[in-house]
């Protein structure tokens, strides 16, 4: 997936580690462009992997005057960049309009002149949904 559909499609989830994750795929995009010198619009997602982080440790008080201690474990989000080929770029260009005539085509047209036929609202009372056999 491209950096730039990624980030929007996090921007638009609402899920608690999309911040997060926006965060990280933001920052390993400028790092990809500053450190490295790759074009932001041509960088693709390579990977992203969750792993073992830091273990934070606190006390936990218990009865009796005594005490333990607390293992609070946190993890590490990895995010793999690349730069697109231009094969992988024709691809996805290629894909992107034949996704877009799937969709047009799946659009209904709207005709302005043209009279839509509404039904009245469902009534158990009435003879096949005509309002004039409501009124009776």
């Amino acid at each position: 997936m491209r950096v730039e559909d990624a980030l929007l499609q996090l921007q638009l989830t609402v899920k608690r580690a999309s911040k997060t994750v926006y965060q990280v795929i933001h920052s390993a995009r400028a790092n990809a462009t500053h450190n490295h010198g790759l074009d932001p619009d041509r960088l693709l997602v390579a990977e992203a992997f969750v792993g073992k982080g830091f273990f934070k440790k606190r006390v936990s008080y218990h009865a009796k005057g005594k005490c333990g201690i607390k293992v609070r474990p946190e993890c590490r989000l990895t995010v793999v960049v690349r730069e697109m080929t231009p094969e992988e770029e024709a691809k996805l260009a290629k894909l992107r309009v034949s996704n877009f005539r799937k969709l047009s085509k799946r659009e209904k047209r709207l005709v302005p002149h043209q009279l839509i036929e509404t039904t009245s609202i469902w009534n158990r009372k009435a003879n096949g949904g005509v309002a004039s056999d409501m009124a009776s």
